[in-house]
Formats: C-alpha cells, structure tokens, sequence
C-alpha cells in the first residue's frame, strides 16, 4: 500500500502547485476530496479530481503483482469519471469512518468494492 501511495503523490504533485488555491496544503483527507470534488461547477477542482482518482488507479495498476488476481476490474465497455466521482463521493458519505484518511487509501477502499473482480 505505501507504494502506491507514494507513486500517486509523486504522479498528483505537479497538479498540487497548479490547483494550490483549491486543494488542502496538509494533505489530502478523504474529507477534504469530498468538498473539493462536489462542486460541479468549479472546472478546476472537477479537474483536479478526475485526475487524482486517475492516478490512484493507475498507480494500482502499475504497483498491482501481475501473478495476483486483480481486485479491481472495470467493465469491458469502461464507466464514465463523473460517475464514478459521483458514486465515490456517495460511498465516502455513508462511510465518515474514513473521512480522515488519506483520500487515496479511501479510494482504494472503494474501488474494489464498486469494480470487483
């Protein structure tokens, strides 16, 4: 798990800078992910958020031992970003347990759980 982590905040650092004005300089906590990402309307932050879950999850599957069986499986077809950003956010809600952690951590909660295998 640590090197997924440190492959996503490696791949969103960069976006960190840019985005600055909008995204929590402590650290993002699922909590924080949740505010920044419910605007619709605010172009950046949307940005921002379909581009760290992107990196979440290509950081699984970068970091993800190609013997294991994947925990994570996407339809054939693919799923759209603002559903499955709207369908996070949701899940993360009804889950406050989490809201303190790391908004990667969280994501790979929910993935496996919305996309299993």
């Amino acid at each position: 798990m640590k090197k997924y982590l440190a492959m996503i905040l490696i791949a969103a650092s960069p976006l960190t800078t840019v985005l600055a004005q909008n995204v929590p300089t402590a650290g993002v906590t699922t909590e924080a992910m949740i505010q920044l990402c419910k605007s619709r309307t605010d172009i950046e932050s949307q940005t921002f958020c379909y581009g760290f879950g992107e990196g979440v999850y290509q950081g699984y599957q970068l970091g993800r031992d190609p013997k294991a069986a994947p925990t994570v499986c996407l339809p054939p077809k693919g799923v759209s970003r603002d559903e499955v950003l709207a369908e996070f956010i949701k899940w993360a809600m009804e889950r406050p347990q989490y809201l303190q952690e790391k908004a990667a951590v969280t994501i790979m909660r929910f993935l496996p759980v919305r996309f299993p295998c």
